[in-house]
């Protein structure tokens, strides 16, 4: 397996490999996801999101075959009247194809990112998961995440 930075070149390839998880996460709330048929249906996001200096993107290929991928951002937070200054990267996004699950691809991944932050001197990785997704929990606890904050709605009548 190789575990590499992603390119402007890997723009439809991520896109493509975002879609089991973009459709995984509309069967469980349709009213904010949407279906994805389209394998090209996030090229203008990504290609977006790259261009950001603060953002990094890693591609995981098995013998030619991009495989997963993993989307984080550089979060520098200044020091106000409330906090400390908090610098930490945040994973946007994960995704791996399912035929490659439970083969370390994701663990790749998420050490890419590990590495990234100690390049930035910065000592916490931050995410966060739909409480739908128990399958995604269990992953990242294994990979080490503990909870730290939590989030909460409600549904009101318009």
């Amino acid at each position: 397996m190789e575990i590499r930075r992603a390119t402007i070149a890997d723009v439809e390839s991520i896109s493509a490999l975002n879609m089991d998880v973009q459709n995984i996460h509309a069967e469980a709330l349709p009213h904010i996801f949407k279906h994805i048929s389209d394998p090209g249906f996030a090229v203008p996001y990504v290609t977006e999101q790259m261009n950001q200096p603060d953002n990094y993107f890693f591609i995981a290929n098995i013998n030619g075959e991009d495989v997963g991928y993993i989307f984080a951002h550089v979060t520098r937070r200044p020091d106000n009247a409330y906090m400390h200054p908090w610098n930490f990267v945040y994973i946007n996004q994960i995704s791996v194809k399912p035929a490659y699950q439970r083969q370390g691809c994701g663990a790749a991944l998420i050490q890419a990112v590990r590495d990234l932050a100690r390049e930035q001197g910065i000592t916490t990785v931050a995410m966060d998961t739909w409480f739908f997704n128990e399958k995604a929990q269990a992953f990242f606890a294994h990979e080490g995440f503990t909870m730290f904050n939590m989030r909460m709605w409600m549904q009101i009548d318009a």
